[in-house]
């Protein structure tokens, strides 16, 4: 195994000043968005429909259907979510995001083309199936969904049946990502998560045999009474049901914005250094496999959309992770839900019950957003373009909209400490990452952030380890 950390015998003697690891206790944002969504300002619903109106018929979008409801709380979960085992209020969810779909398409002069429908949560595997079918028969009315449209959902593995499958694939579903998360009995009771391998494997043959080919699993590394050997098992189960993508998140323990967290014992998580060797573990063992990595925390087959679209420099990040899609666009429909526009962002109400009051009021759930301006585009490119490739000519970059070519040189200068850490090397504006430890990209970006500083104090990001 390549090694990540290097023992300070063969480190200068002031080692501990040029080491990088002291960098992973820093806190700093994903990156799903430029700015991120800590620094959204209130948005009125005016502007939003400005946007919706502004949509034309030069470029497909991306549709988004969030369902916040669970039936049981992962504790590691940093999703808008709320636990409920009554259906009858997800069916009252389902009614207003039927409305919500129906108001916002009015506003837009065409029927948009969509290039991918995604449904994430929560736990969307909830809708029962005439909900489910309600929902595609007015997004198929108030859209055109292109041929090879991606039509994705998130699934708890324990809520797939046969004939939920069949369900799926009937629907138009060609891609399913599976919570897989870890697969030790000890994990899973310390996270709240009981899942079975048989259980998961079940779930797997059930989606494959009606049809559904695309499979992703989403792990996580640096949870509970994780150590190396059980990761490594985790990793050969996943492997064991040939995915054609794998995400391996870094857990952020954030109980100050998710209470829930708190029910997990802190003493028990990794330390930075104990995930970095999660981390490493991850890496080669799917690396090894012949999965391409992507970004910071995916991994695809060769032949799969986000390694070709990496290898043609068309990846993309947004608020799913990495995307092979075309653009940036997204309307985003339910509570909490981010939409983009070339203009901005702009986020439903958070709490469902105030997102289905304004949505029953008649009108737009617009609650924050953010308006763009020009260095924002700029920002929001460099970053992009280091979170997928780790590297960006901000020289390029600049001119391309008509910047002077050193506008961000003070940014630059700024990089000098991360340059004498070896983290990255700037060469004629050219900023390329050359650790090892890829999540230092975050590092990296936030940098060129200039809402990184919030003069109140009040934002707090996951550490980048």
């Amino acid at each position: 195994m390549a090694a990540i950390i290097d023992s300070p015998r063969n480190s200068p003697r002031n080692w501990q000043e040029h080491d990088p690891r002291h960098l992973l206790d820093r806190e700093a944002p994903r990156y799903t968005s430029y700015p991120s969504a800590h620094h959204f300002k209130p948005l009125s619903s005016d502007i939003h429909a400005d946007w919706l109106r502004g949509l034309s018929s030069g470029g497909s979008i991306g549709l988004y259907i969030h369902v916040p409801y669970c039936e049981q709380m992962c504790w590691f979960c940093g999703c808008n979510t709320q636990i409920t085992r009554r259906y009858d209020a997800i069916a009252a969810y389902v009614d207003q995001l039927v409305a919500e779909i129906a108001h916002v398409s009015r506003q837009i002069a065409m029927r948009p083309y969509v290039h991918s429908l995604h449904f994430g949560g929560g736990s969307p595997g909830l809708l029962q199936a005439k909900d489910m079918e309600l929902l595609f028969d007015v997004l198929r009315d108030r859209f055109v969904f292109l041929a090879d449209a991606e039509i994705s959902i998130e699934l708890d593995p324990r809520r797939v049946t046969p004939d939920m499958a069949r369900l799926y694939a009937g629907l138009g579903f060609n891609r399913v990502s599976l919570g897989l998360q870890d697969t030790d009995p000890q994990v899973q009771k310390a996270i709240n998560r009981i899942q079975p391998m048989p259980v998961v494997r079940a779930s797997v043959d059930a989606l494959r045999e009606a049809g559904i080919k695309g499979l992703g699993l989403d792990l996580i590394y640096g949870l509970p009474f994780q150590d190396e050997a059980a990761f490594g098992a985790t990793l050969a189960d996943a492997l064991s049901l040939h995915p054609d993508r794998l995400s391996g998140f870094s857990y952020a323990h954030v109980p100050w914005v998710r209470k829930h967290q708190r029910l997990i014992d802190a003493t028990a998580l990794p330390d930075a250094a104990h995930k970095l060797i999660l981390f490493e573990r991850m890496t080669e063992t799917l690396t090894t496999a012949g999965y391409t990595p992507i970004g910071i925390d995916h991994f695809a087959c060769a032949e799969d959309g986000l390694a070709v679209a990496l290898k043609h420099r068309r990846l993309r990040r947004n608020f799913m992770g990495y995307t092979d899609q075309p653009n940036d666009r997204l309307l985003a429909f339910g509570a909490s839900a981010i939409s983009e526009f070339d203009e901005g962002l702009a986020q439903n109400a958070s709490q469902s019950a105030t997102y289905q009051r304004l949505i029953r009021e008649g009108g737009l759930a617009t609650a924050r957003g953010w308006a763009y301006r020009e260095d924002d585009r700029v920002r929001k490119a460099v970053i992009a373009e280091l979170m997928c490739y780790f590297e960006a000519d901000i020289g390029d970059i600049l001119v391309r909209p008509g910047r002077a070519f050193n506008a961000l040189d003070a940014e630059l200068e700024r990089l000098k400490p991360l340059e004498a850490l070896g983290v990255v090397e700037c060469q004629c504006r050219v900023v390329r990452l050359k650790s090892p430890l890829k999540m230092l990209i975050r590092n990296v970006c936030a940098v060129f952030d200039r809402y990184m500083e919030q003069p109140d104090g009040q934002a707090r990001y996951s550490r980048v380890a």
